[in-house]
């Protein structure tokens, strides 16, 4: 089983870790009462037994005492782990800022959504749906709710804070959802679809998306001031596009006609133009937020999707236990760190040095 890659090699595994473990244990409060619980590596292989082994609370206790870890009650189990959340999305955020995921030079804080996929045991659909985000200046994960089948991506799940800038994928790209930001004087970078998303000119015409990225010359970026009316109100916005490599542009085409053979109807030609482009949309100005850094700002939200798309393969992410809020917070980040643990193990063991040094 993949945990024991953790469990058999734990002595190296710490060294992967941060070196301030235990400090950062006690700040986070999740290591205040030593009883039982002694150390914040201990804390950890608990955490981790619970999350990635997808054991009950009762098995957890269980484990603890036949390893020799704790003697501790279900409810005792139960208590550290949930106390435990803030720290371990702590450790998460470290690992991935080792890996060069880091946010971007900005003043106001940048929070990334996202949803992923739960399955039950067995279930080949979708059984519920995980909605995340992401603050990227406090490298935590700040908020988390699981709906089922129906409940969409919709920035109105994520409530932001006055001057927090919301990047969102084209899941998220609705007006209300857009409009619902700002008008919590937030701001928001969508990455949005030319079908619908309807804009209008700053002539306040009705525009034309593909034909407005049409204009772009390989390897220019293009910036234009637009709008979009939402119960009876317009929002100034900018439209930021780039067009792709031939590859990337080929790589989408391809995706476009695979989904509509699947549907059984021709592709449509305009989504096979627009193809060619990445276009994103923000209402911040462009001395606040230029438009490479709001192509760069959105390559990162992309990166990270990508990144937890993969992690979601090599731990099943995708199936979570726990019901109750923390638990379920405190269990994603323990897997997400295991998975993050393992991947190191995988991919550098020709550079690691069990003695901690070249």
């Amino acid at each position: 089983m993949i945990p024991t890659e953790i469990e058999n090699q734990w002595p190296f595994v710490l060294q992967m870790l941060p070196s301030d473990l235990e400090e950062s244990a006690a700040e986070k409060l999740a290591l205040v009462r030593r009883r039982e619980i002694t150390s914040a590596q201990d804390l950890l292989r608990l955490c981790l037994a619970y999350s990635v082994c997808d054991m009950s609370l009762r098995q957890t206790a269980a484990w603890a005492r036949a390893t020799g870890l704790a003697d501790l009650s279900n409810v005792a189990v139960m208590n550290r782990i949930e106390k435990s959340a803030d720290w371990l999305g702590h450790l998460v955020m470290q690992q991935l800022q080792g890996r060069g995921l880091r946010p971007p030079n900005l003043d106001a804080t940048v929070r990334i959504v996202d949803a992923t996929v739960i399955c039950e045991p067995g279930s080949k659909g979708t059984d519920w749906r995980l909605h995340l985000g992401l603050d990227l200046q406090q490298m935590r994960i700040c908020s988390a709710e699981v709906t089922d089948a129906s409940g969409g991506e919709t920035f109105l799940r994520h409530e932001p804070n006055a001057g927090d800038i919301v990047v969102g994928d084209r899941g998220y790209a609705q007006r209300a959802g857009a409009a619902s930001i700002i008008d919590k004087d937030a701001h928001a970078l969508i990455r949005i679809n030319w079908q619908n998303f309807p804009l209008l000119s700053a002539k306040g015409e009705d525009l034309d998306i593909v034909e407005t990225l049409e204009l772009l010359a390989p390897g220019e970026i293009g910036d234009w001031a637009v709008s979009f009316k939402y119960k009876q109100r317009t929002y100034p916005m900018r439209l930021i596009a780039i067009r792709k490599s031939d590859q990337a542009a080929e790589n989408e085409r391809k995706r476009i006609r695979y989904e509509a053979k699947r549907k059984k109807r021709k592709p449509n030609p305009k989504s096979l133009k627009a193809a060619r482009f990445v276009y994103v949309l923000t209402d911040l100005s462009a001395d606040v937020l230029p438009p490479g850094e709001a192509l760069d700002l959105y390559r990162l939200r992309w990166q990270i999707e990508i990144f937890f798309k993969r992690l979601k393969g090599i731990l099943n992410l995708g199936q979570l236990r726990a019901k109750n809020p923390k638990l379920v917070l405190a269990c994603l980040y323990a897997k997400i760190l295991a998975a993050l643990i393992i991947d190191e193990l995988r991919n550098e063991a020709l550079t690691f040095f069990p003695w901690g040094y070249p």
